[in-house]
């Protein structure tokens, strides 16, 4: 007994007179009219060959409507996976661009041919995601969602109006809204003496002492490997060659986010320290495993596994949870490394090479004023007054 078709399949028979079989494909209605797409071969298993090829990449992609232009969803689905997804990294693209694409531009456009769209339905645009409610959060949209998604759509209109698609890229004559950009809590000075203590005794210490101690990125950290990137003799240094990130659930590695993030970092002795508690914490938990994954991985889980990112932000938490201290991020550790070599008066370019950054002007985003240094200048324009 033939098996249910599934979704998208049609029928397949004979062409009588031609010597062909044909496969159809049902995709629906579109635009008050069927979609059909006929697949012929010479046996009905070719056409039916060709038939699911078509769905495949129908599913992973974005198929052009024959006899009229797209809507603007269609050139969005299809720019998303033919344009930008050989050009961004798996990363971004599977947790940025192909988000804002499917569920915050296609749903709105669905229905738009692609030359008639204008500036006017940008700006309504915005007003809908501003009101919208997102699922992943439960709140509105924020600001700096909005602005993502509208410069990912941009992106895919130059490429239409390029190619002639449309006469010109009306997001370029929109301004999205602008969030306000939290300035993040720094841990204090104490607060970092009371972690680092604290580190020596915890099972993944090593972690955030280096973290604290390098400004290393959290991807960069958990791809870390003994022979290739730890170096304890003196001059002890660190080389951050890759990052460890997850794309749909599976761990990969990857090239650092840029060029100058490859670099070697020189290791203060609290570091080297706590690396070589990671060692033998490493060695003690290798011993004591039922089952042991063997690796080169500066940090795994209890049994050799590589560690998943959920996994090390929760033991950031459950140390500052410990401690009794705020919540702080685990990118702030990096924030407040740029600081305090910025309060101690480094030179910018410095710091620069030791984050990975391309340019100095990124410093901006991390450099950061306590409230502690406000207080020290108070006090020194009093003494400046007492002296006169």
């Amino acid at each position: 007994m033939a098996g249910r078709r599934q979704h998208g399949e049609g029928s397949v028979y004979h062409r009588a007179g031609r010597g062909q079989w044909v496969a159809v494909a049902d995709l629906g209605w579109k635009a008050g009219r069927r979609d059909r797409r006929e697949f012929t071969g010479p046996t009905p298993e070719a056409a039916m060959g060709k038939r699911a090829a078509f769905l495949a990449r129908r599913r992973d992609g974005f198929t052009m409507p024959r006899g009229r232009p797209p809507t603007v969803a269609e050139w969005c689905l299809h720019w998303l996976h033919n344009v930008a997804k050989p050009k961004v990294e798996p990363t971004t693209w599977h947790g940025s661009y192909r988000q804002k694409v499917e569920e915050l531009i296609c749903p709105y456009f669905e229905r738009v041919p692609l030359p008639e769209l204008d500036e006017e339905m940008i700006e309504s645009w915005h007003r809908h995601l501003e009101r919208e409610i997102s699922p992943r959060t439960g709140r509105p949209r924020s600001a700096s969602t909005i602005g993502q998604a509208h410069r990912i759509f941009s992106s895919a209109l130059k490429v239409a109006v390029v190619r002639g698609r449309m006469p010109r890229n009306p997001c370029s004559n929109v301004t999205p809204p602008r969030g306000v950009r939290a300035e993040p809590a720094l841990p204090s000075a104490d607060d970092v003496r009371a972690i680092v203590a604290r580190c020596e005794t915890w099972p993944n210490g090593g972690r955030w002492v280096l973290a604290m101690a390098t400004g290393i990125r959290q991807g960069e950290a958990l791809a870390l490997e003994w022979k290739r990137d730890v170096h304890l003799a003196d001059p002890a240094t660190l080389g951050v060659a890759v990052s460890a990130a997850r794309v749909q659930g599976e761990r990969i590695v990857k090239p650092p986010k840029s060029a100058k993030s490859r670099r070697w970092i020189p290791l203060a002795r609290v570091a080297v320290a706590g690396l070589g508690r990671q060692r033998k914490r490493q060695a003690a938990d290798r011993l004591a495993a039922a089952v042991w994954h063997e690796s080169d991985l500066v940090f795994t889980g209890p049994d050799g596994r590589p560690v998943h990112p959920r996994a090390d932000w929760q033991d950031w938490c459950d140390l500052l949870g410990d401690l009794g201290l705020p919540h702080y991020r685990v990118h702030d550790l990096r924030h407040g490394f740029a600081t305090m070599l910025l309060e101690m008066g480094e030179d910018p370019r410095v710091v620069q090479e030791l984050l990975g950054h391309s340019t100095t002007a990124l410093l901006q985003v991390y450099q950061h004023v306590r409230p502690e240094l406000l207080a020290r200048s108070v006090a020194r324009i009093d003494e400046a007054f007492r002296a006169r």
